[in-house]
Formats: structure tokens, C-alpha cells, sequence
């Protein structure tokens, strides 16, 4: 088993990450190590085989060795466990939310001007999907389906009004549904809420150290330009093909954020907009609307 070293002077590190973790987080945890070789040489290696988020977790909690960072987009539950690393790695995108639906319901979605209206309407999502939590706790009638192009199905049979994905989820969903031709994007409106995507690692052991510089390393990144070059290189395309800048902005709170999520901090949020981001996050409900 590989073991792991940790940072906290200049010591050489092997740091292992999931086998399935998007390629652009492993580059990003890669510059971040580059730009703190300060604190010691350092060797990526990935699992052997796709660990799954339970047991991922599961493995750096316990300090297992296995699997030293993970990303995850957070959550009070995720964050009592785990350390993280408070910088969004997509700038938040993955609070940025585009609307699927029926083409004869166009008209319906060009009326909405506030979130108000938006929650008159019904949304699909995975069940087992934290943005189901979320959009339940912001007062959404969510309906639940087991997987995308299912969902996609009950959207074209008007089991709800609109199936609500990331920017560069959109255009993957519409791939599926190339037989349901009455599906497409809605091309005015974009939904946001916080949803930051971290690294994490383990809050024991040597995890508070490998923090410190992995933060270190994305701050720097950030001050010389190399995250915002990672940024446009891995989601730029993503904003202009979904035209983001143009939509309006329907923000609404997320209960799911524990009260240390940096929202006070803008320049960790995408924004093309310049409305300004929630203040805080929205205190954490006892019950959700169904």
C-alpha cells in the first residue's frame, strides 16, 4: 500500500486520487502541488479501479491509505466528515442550472420573471441527486426518476415541466432524447444557487496539512492566472455554447451549505452577470416541501 507522507515541512509526498475523478480537478490538484514544490516533491498516482462516493469517503475517513483527495460538491453532512478545501473549482458553475423542456412550453418559461414563478412549476431530478435536496428545501415540487434518459422520457410524457442541468450537462441530455424532437433547452433563463465543488480530504492524520497546501497552491494559481486559465480551458466553452451571459438569473439560497461556504468572497464565483451572489447561505430546514 502506498503511504503517504505528510507536507508539513519539505517532504516528499505520494498523493492518491480517485481513478474516476474528472480529468481538469486532477490537472487543477496538479498545478496546486506544482506551485507550492516549496513544501516538498510530490507524485500523483490514481486507485487501481473507480472507487464509489460512499466508499471513497469511506477510505479517507478512516485514513485507510487507499485515497488521500477526492472532490465533492458540498454539503453540511459531507463536511462533517470530511476537510475541505474551500475554493469552488468551477467557480460555483455547478449551481448554474439550465431547464430542459417540452417546446410547446416555451412560452410558459418566457413569462417567468422571479423564482416565485419558477416554483409554480414542476422539476425532474434523480432521486438520489443532492440538487433534489436542495431545489425540495428551496420550495420546488421535485419529481424523482432513477437516471438521466429516464428522466428525459417522463419529461417528453409531461410527468413535470423541466429537468433542471449543469452547463455542460445540457447538451449530453438532448443527445439521449434525440427520438423525443419536442425536447430542448430553454434559452432564456438560468436557475443559481451556491453548489461549490472542493476537494476534500481527511480532517485526521496528515489531512489538515495536505489542506493548507492545496489551498496554498490554488491561491497562487488564482493570483497569477493560472486558475482562471484552467477555468476557461475546461468550462469556457460550456458558458458561451449555453449563453450564460445573456440568460436571466434566477437566484435562490441553498440550506444544504454549512455557514463557513466563502459567499463573501466574489472572487472565488462565476459571475458574468455582475448581480451580486446570496450573502449567505440560507439556514438549514427541519422539512422539505414535496
Amino acid at each position: 500500500m502506498p503511504v503517504f507522507i505528510a507536507p508539513a515541512s519539505a517532504e516528499d509526498i505520494k498523493l492518491i486520487y480517485n481513478k474516476n475523478e474528472a480529468k481538469h480537478f486532477v490537472h487543477m490538484l496538479q498545478e496546486a502541488l506544482e506551485h507550492t514544490k516549496e513544501m516538498g516533491a510530490y507524485e500523483l498516482a490514481e486507485t487501481p479501479s473507480p472507487m464509489a462516493a460512499p466508499r471513497a469517503i469511506s477510505a479517507i475517513v478512516d485514513n485507510t491509505g487507499e485515497l488521500h483527495v477526492i472532490t465533492r460538491g458540498s454539503n453540511i453532512e459531507d463536511e462533517k466528515k470530511l476537510l475541505p478545501v474551500r475554493i469552488p473549482l468551477d467557480r460555483g458553475l455547478l449551481g448554474w442550472r439550465l431547464m430542459l423542456v417540452r417546446k410547446q412550453d416555451l412560452p410558459k418559461f418566457a413569462a417567468v420573471n422571479s423564482l416565485e414563478d419558477l416554483q409554480r412549476l414542476k422539476v425532474g431530478q434523480g432521486s438520489q441527486w443532492p440538487d433534489t435536496k436542495i431545489l425540495r428545501q428551496a420550495g420546488f415540487n421535485v419529481v424523482g426518476g432513477n437516471y438521466s434518459p429516464g428522466l428525459m422520457r417522463m419529461l417528453n410524457e409531461e410527468r413535470f415541466d423541466m429537468f433542471a442541468r449543469a452547463p455542460w450537462e445540457a447538451a449530453p441530455s438532448l443527445k439521449t432524447a434525440e427520438d423525443m424532437p419536442d425536447l430542448v433547452l430553454e434559452p432564456s433563463l438560468v436557475l443559481v444557487y451556491p453548489l461549490p465543488r472542493y476537494f476534500m480530504v481527511s480532517q485526521t492524520g496528515n489531512g489538515p496539512a495536505l489542506a493548507k497546501r492545496i489551498e496554498t497552491g490554488l491561491r497562487r494559481m488564482m493570483a497569477d492566472g493560472t486558475f482562471d486559465a484552467l477555468f476557461e480551458k475546461y468550462f469556457g466553452s460550456f458558458v458561451e455554447s449555453t449563453q450564460l451571459k445573456s440568460r436571466k438569473v434566477i437566484r435562490m439560497d441553498n440550506a444544504t451549505l454549512p455557514p463557513e461556504t466563502p459567499l463573501n468572497e466574489p472572487g472565488l464565483w462565476f459571475d458574468p452577470t455582475g448581480t451580486p451572489a446570496p450573502a449567505k447561505a440560507a439556514p438549514v430546514k427541519t422539512a422539505a416541501r414535496s
